[in-house]
C-alpha cells in the first residue's frame, strides 16, 4: 500500500472539534465554524468524502486570502410570509446555506411553504445536507445552487455552464428519508481534488482536457478542462434551470461569470442558493405520508433483482448505513488528509 492509501481514523466529535478551532484561528466566529463544521464531517460520515474536510483547507485559504468573509452580515433584502431573499455578504457557503433552509422551515411551519434564495456567497459543501434538515422535520427539502462554469452546453466547446448540484429530500417514518443528491455532471470537482491528492486516476468518461478531449489526469482537467454533464443534453438542460433558479432569480452572477475560486482565492464569493421547505400536511396527513414513505421503500426495495446486484438502495440509504460504520469505527483519513488537517491546525 502507497502512503497515499494508508488512513487512519478519527472520532467524528474529535474532527469537528479540530476543524473548529482551525477556523476559529482564522477568525471564523465560533457558532459559524460549528456550522461549517457539521457539515463537512457530516459529508465524512456519509461516505461523502469528496464534500468533507477535504474541502476545509480550500476554506481557510479563501479567509486567508480576503476571498471569504470569516465573519459575515447576513442581511434580508426582500421578506414576506412565505418567501426571502438574502445577501450572504460574502459568507462561508454552509453559514449562508444552513440560514437560508432554517429561514425556509420556520416559514414553511407557520405558513406551509417557505422559499429563501440567497446571493453573494460560496461552497456549500452537499446538497443533501440542507434537504435532510427539512427531511427531519417532516417537510420536504430542495436544496439547489449554482457554481461556476464548468460544462459545456450541448454542442459547445466552452466551460459555460455550472456542474450546478441539487438534492431533494422526502421524510418517511421507521425508514430513513429518500434524499436525492447529486450534480448535473458525470463526476465532480471534489473527486478530481481527491484523484489529485491521492494519485489515482479520474473515472473514464467524465471529464475532459483544454482541447476537449477525454483525459483520466486531474492536472490537465485543472489547466482549461472541463467535466461533462449526466445524460447529456439532459443533464445539460436540469443545469441551466438551476442556474436560473438561483443567479438568475436572486438578480446575482451567473455561472459563466464566477470567479474561479480555487485559483482566485481572494475574489469574493458569487454562489447563489435556493433552499425550499414543504410542510406536507398542505396536502395529506403527514403521518399518514410517512407511513406510506416506509411501505413504498420497502416495496422498491424488495423489488426484484437484476442478475449480480445483491441489494437494491434507495436515494441516501447508502449514505445512512455509512455513516452508521464510521460513527462506530472512526472517519478514515488518508495520510495526506491527515498531514493538511496538521497543517492547517499549526
Amino acid at each position: 500500500m502507497s502512503a497515499d492509501k494508508q488512513e487512519i481514523r478519527m472520532d467524528h466529535r474529535a474532527l469537528r472539534q479540530l476543524c473548529t478551532k482551525i477556523q476559529k484561528g482564522y477568525g471564523v466566529a465560533e457558532r459559524d465554524a460549528e456550522v461549517v463544521s457539521d457539515c463537512l464531517v457530516e459529508a465524512n460520515l456519509m461516505g461523502l468524502d469528496t464534500h468533507g474536510v477535504i474541502r476545509l483547507k480550500f476554506y481557510m485559504d479563501r479567509v486567508k486570502a480576503g476571498g471569504n468573509n470569516p465573519t459575515p452580515r447576513i442581511r434580508t433584502v426582500r421578506e414576506n410570509a412565505c418567501t426571502a431573499l438574502l445577501d450572504a455578504d460574502n459568507a462561508l457557503g454552509p453559514v449562508g446555506g444552513k440560514r437560508a433552509m432554517d429561514l425556509a422551515i420556520d416559514k414553511a411551519s407557520k405558513t406551509g411553504v417557505g422559499v429563501v434564495v440567497v446571493s453573494r456567497c460560496n461552497h456549500y459543501g452537499p446538497a443533501g445536507y440542507y434537504a435532510r434538515m427539512a427531511a427531519d422535520r417532516q417537510m420536504i427539502g430542495i436544496s439547489l445552487t449554482n457554481v461556476l462554469g464548468s460544462m459545456p452546453p450541448t454542442g459547445g466547446a466552452q466551460a459555460l455552464i455550472g456542474n450546478n448540484p441539487y438534492a431533494i429530500g422526502f421524510p418517511a417514518k421507521d425508514e430513513p428519508p429518500v434524499v436525492v443528491d447529486g450534480a448535473t455532471s458525470l463526476s465532480s470537482w471534489g473527486k478530481l481534488f481527491l484523484c489529485a491528492q491521492t494519485g489515482e486516476p479520474l473515472p473514464a468518461g467524465c471529464y475532459v482536457d483544454k482541447d476537449g478531449r477525454p483525459t483520466l489526469d486531474p492536472k490537465a482537467v485543472m489547466d482549461g478542462g472541463a467535466l461533462l454533464p449526466f445524460a447529456g443534453h439532459k443533464g445539460y438542460g436540469i443545469a441551466v434551470a438551476i442556474e436560473l433558479l438561483t443567479g438568475m432569480l436572486a438578480s446575482a452572477t451567473l455561472d459563466h461569470d464566477i470567479a474561479h475560486p480555487y485559483k482566485e482565492l481572494g475574489t469574493p464569493g458569487e454562489n447563489s442558493f435556493f433552499m425550499l421547505a414543504l410542510r406536507i400536511d398542505n396536502f395529506s396527513d403527514a403521518d399518514d405520508f410517512c407511513r406510506r414513505m416506509d411501505e413504498w421503500i420497502r416495496f422498491i426495495r424488495g423489488s426484484r433483482r437484476a442478475a449480480g446486484t445483491d441489494r437494491i438502495w434507495l436515494p441516501g440509504e447508502k449514505e445512512i448505513e455509512v455513516r452508521s460504520q464510521r460513527l462506530r469505527d472512526g472517519i478514515p483519513l488518508n495520510t495526506k488528509m491527515a498531514e493538511e488537517l496538521q497543517t492547517l491546525s499549526r
